[in-house]
């Protein structure tokens, strides 16, 4: 007798187990498995197994496909029906999928060799999970005794892959122990977005430029590796995360490395260089001092010679180097000695107050004389965000190149999300911020919201006053409490930032005073887990977005926001004044003057015209295609630029790399064909589009 086959069970609307499972605060987490195995010319055996880290349901079918179409199109169809089945299945029982692992046996697997056109049907089915479920997607070859078995060691595997006490689809971030390499993607098993995802949100211009350069990188066998100190939490590990995803999509041998993590390292490289620079702190205790000095360097060498020097196979076989920030920048003069040929670029993310650091006997003076002379005077390019008070003294302008940041349109903190997901994440939020101790977001009610870490130059202390005078403004319009919108400060935090926890208490402190206590009820704070949908969810579903940091580098949440049609009011602070067109697609408020963000919120909020016109804007391809810049794309055809000019490798040139003087003794860069080239601080994008 034939065995029975299980089948998940879809509950019907309205029936008691329906209603009930409705009544859950958030939906229960679970992760699945998927195992296809290709029978006959048309037949496809497939199972599913759903776990939530303490059971298995499982469901087995047969898809008999046409037999007049093309093998990809059957594949498409069994996809179709793979994806409507477990959709149907969580939205009934009120489930959320978190991760997908997808699989086959080892005779699919020759099929799929043997016909290579039948991988694209695999990819695209895992994109659909991605942005039709919001479920990521990863892709492993599967063994067992049956395709129930595989399945269900397919999810078991995908549930230890992410981390399921924090609800959200975010991988365990995983990095190889003998390199420090950051392994994306879980190693590039997780397969969330195609090129063709990418072109679709490029103009053709950039997306061809993006191609010819990448040939070339792959022509010229060209190896580029970015080093900073941590592989989760601040915008230089988005960015990295996304742009190694896109590069390996292209082809290009492109890779990424992390420190060994020191928290009292981390004290010097957060309190005594990062808020130092920004002018956030005078008080002499921060001021960098030579035991400080020491251990930094000494963490460095340990990092180079452990993980990256002589014989490992990374430095000693690179052909560009990108230097994010100064964390781990003394490792240049050993990079420089191991590997002459290797070109360095340094890359300065974070507000350096020129102005202070040309004080001499100012801490910034002293730090910017110290990291200069030492280490980052050898990189072959500095490259800053695009304002002239970053640059600090001593670089050579014949050495600098403009680069803002940049965010990625396609992973979980922009991509489009269904009305569902919107409301799974508010609700996700509100445990978050029940678990503080803070109120929740309420579903009738508008709210306006600040997205960054617990840092003291994010002027959040600023956000809560201007809240105040925000609320006493529309009190004084008549309007009642429940008409006003809430406020939401959170973010997420990073293992190299000491001060989050500091910052935090301190709002909490803050809130408990007389004059904020009557808002406090509507002031919800909360530091987050690390999901990028959360973040998402959250600013996607907001009035409008606030940006008030005393000092910024080039403030990506800028950027999310507005790709969100969500008017942004932001100090005139750093890089930000040059991402939001001042009337047209946000309000500009001088430092410090939170009256007059309070004006822009009431406005805002009680002239519905006035702020139609901000969305409207927003909308239009005229602000999309300025919006480019900011975006993965964009940002890697810069990065492909620099890396095919610089590197000497296929220049047909050898001897250029040992006879170049050094990178400190030169005004201008060498380029790889041996060319003198003075960079005038412009953006690296004019120097390509010229060439185009």
């Amino acid at each position: 007798m034939a065995q029975m086959r299980r089948k998940f069970s879809i509950l019907e609307a309205g029936s008691p187990r329906y209603v009930l499972a409705r009544k859950k605060a958030i939906g229960k987490s679970i992760y699945l498995g998927v195992a296809v195995s290709y029978t006959d010319e048309g037949v496809f055996d497939w199972a599913c197994s759903s776990y939530d880290g303490n059971e298995f349901v499982s469901h087995e079918d047969t898809f008999c496909a046409s037999t007049t179409v093309t093998r990809v199109d059957q594949l498409k169809h069994l996809f179709d029906t793979i994806i409507k089945t477990v959709g149907d299945y969580a939205t009934s029982h009120n489930y959320r999928i978190q991760a997908v692992c997808v699989g086959c046996d080892e005779k699919t697997a020759e099929v799929v060799a043997e016909h290579p056109d039948l991988k694209d049907p695999v990819r695209d089915m895992c994109t659909r999970f991605w942005f039709d479920l919001d479920a990521t997607p990863c892709i492993y070859k599967l063994r067992g005794l049956s395709l129930n078995e595989e399945a269900a060691s397919a999810a078991r595997k995908v549930y230890d892959w992410f981390t399921p006490q924090f609800p959200g689809s975010i991988p365990r971030i995983s990095v190889d122990p003998d390199t420090n390499e950051v392994l994306v993607d879980m190693d590039n098993h997780c397969h969330m977005v195609d090129l063709k995802h990418f072109e679709e949100t490029t103009d053709k211009p950039t997306w061809d430029k993006l191609l010819e350069l990448a040939a070339e990188c792959k022509r010229r066998q060209l190896k580029i590796l970015f080093f900073n100190s941590t592989p989760q939490g601040g915008g230089v590990a988005l960015m990295r995360h996304a742009t190694i995803r896109l590069m390996r999509l292209l082809g290009v041998d492109c890779r990424w490395f992390v420190a060994k993590p020191n928290p009292d390292v981390f004290v010097i490289t957060k309190r005594k260089f990062h808020n130092v620079f920004q002018g956030v702190t005078d008080d002499e205790q921060y001021r960098l001092r030579k035991e400080d000095k020491d251990l930094w360097v000494e963490w460095c060498e340990q990092n180079f010679d452990n993980y990256w020097g002589e014989g490992k196979g990374v430095i000693d076989t690179a052909d560009v180097i990108i230097m994010d920030d100064p964390q781990v920048s003394a490792i240049i003069p050993r990079i420089r000695k191991l590997n002459p040929a290797a070109r360095v670029i340094y890359r300065s993310h974070i507000e350096i107050r020129a102005d202070l650091a040309s004080i001499p006997g100012s801490m910034q003076h002293d730090l910017w004389d110290f990291l200069w002379s030492g280490f980052i005077s050898k990189s072959d390019l500095f490259l800053s965000h695009p304002v002239a008070g970053f640059i600090p003294p001593r670089v050579p302008h014949a050495k600098v190149a403009l680069l803002p940041a940049a965010t990625d349109e396609l992973d979980g903190l922009n991509k489009k999300m269904s009305a569902a997901d919107l409301e799974y994440y508010r609700r996700v939020f509100n445990r978050c911020a029940e678990d503080q101790g803070s109120p929740g977001i309420s579903a009738d009610r508008p709210y306006v919201i600040q997205i960054a870490r617990f840092d003291p130059a994010k002027g959040i202390p600023d956000v809560i006053e201007s809240y105040r005078f925000f609320r006493e403004q529309l009190a004084a319009k008549g309007l009642e409490d429940d008409q006003h919108p809430q406020l939401v400060i959170c973010g997420h935090g990073s293992i190299d930032d000491p001060d989050g926890t500091v910052i935090y208490e301190q709002v909490i402190e803050m809130l408990a005073r007389p004059e904020y206590l009557p808002y406090a009820k509507d002031i919800c704070v909360a530091r987050l887990p690390a999901s990028d949908q959360l973040l998402c969810a959250l600013l996607r579903s907001s009035f409008c977005a606030l940006q008030l940091s005393h000092r910024e580098g080039f403030e990506i949440k800028v950027t999310e926001a507005l790709a969100k049609y969500k008017p942004v009011i932001a100090f005139r602070s750093g890089g930000i004044p040059l991402q939001i067109e001042d009337g047209k697609t946000g309000i500009l408020v001088e430092r410090g003057n939170t009256r007059g963000v309070a004006d822009a919120l009431t406005r805002l909020y009680t002239d519905n015209d006035y702020y139609e016109g901000f969305v409207n804007e927003l909308r239009t391809k005229a602000q999309d295609s300025k919006r480019q810049e900011f975006f993965t794309p964009f940002q890697s055809v810069n990065w492909l630029y620099l890396a095919t000019q610089l590197a000497y490798k296929g220049n047909n040139d050898a001897s250029i790399a040992k006879n170049q003087p050094q990178a400190d003794q030169i005004e201008g860069t060498y380029m790889g064909n041996g060319e003198l080239r003075t960079w005038g601080a412009k953006y690296v994008r004019q120097f390509w589009q010229e060439s185009s």
